[in-house]
């Protein structure tokens, strides 16, 4: 049951509209990123282009996707590692 909870770890990671300009990625955790964040790079790289604009504009509203997608993998993540009863 370990080896199946960690295999499925890691594609509660992947989201294929977590990079919309970037077709090629798709995983939340590590990814290229132009922000200075070593992880969450969709968080990072939003971030990095909203902080220079005004509060409610586009780019914070791609900040707050971002961070629902990061919170959405976290918790599958969660729900992945919950221990299994025995059969």
């Amino acid at each position: 049951m370990l080896n199946d909870q960690l295999m499925l770890l890691e594609r509660t990671f992947l989201n294929s509209r977590a990079f919309p300009e970037e077709r090629y990625y798709s995983h939340v955790l590590w990814a290229p990123r132009t922000g200075s964040a070593a992880t969450f790079p969709g968080l990072s790289n939003a971030y990095s282009r909203a902080k220079d604009t005004a509060p409610g504009s586009e780019a914070w509203a791609e900040v707050q996707r971002q961070i629902s997608i990061v919170v959405m993998a976290l918790e599958g993540a969660a729900a992945t590692l919950r221990p299994v009863a025995d059969l």
